[in-house]
């Protein structure tokens, strides 16, 4: 016996405002699904869609710290060149101030 899993999908509606080009904006808001219907009393425009939880928002990319010896004015683009998308600042740690790069890992 073969069972399909189906998930119902709520629609949800969005009030568009005129009648004029119903149907073009709303599939341009929503989709090629949207379905567009003129109340021809009102002259009012809805836009029916499938609607759903927001994507997810993608993981945070995790940041890495790694060193670039003595401070100087070249700290940035010294960090830039050796990380890809690596930036640099200066740290003052004791007596000493040291060239640190933030870079994504």
């Amino acid at each position: 016996m073969f069972v399909a899993n189906k998930v119902k999908a709520a629609t949800c509606q969005d009030p568009l405002g005129s009648c004029l080009q119903c149907d073009e904006r709303c599939k341009a808001k929503h989709g090629p699904t949207g379905q567009a219907s003129c109340d021809n009393r009102n002259q009012l425009c809805t836009c029916y869609y499938t609607c759903g939880p927001p994507p997810p928002t993608p993981p945070k990319r995790k940041q890495c710290y790694g060193g670039a010896g003595l401070c100087s004015s070249a700290c940035n683009q010294n960090c830039a060149q050796k990380y890809i998308g690596g930036s640099g600042f200066c740290e003052t740690i004791g007596n000493s101030s040291l060239c640190k790069c933030q870079y994504p890992c």
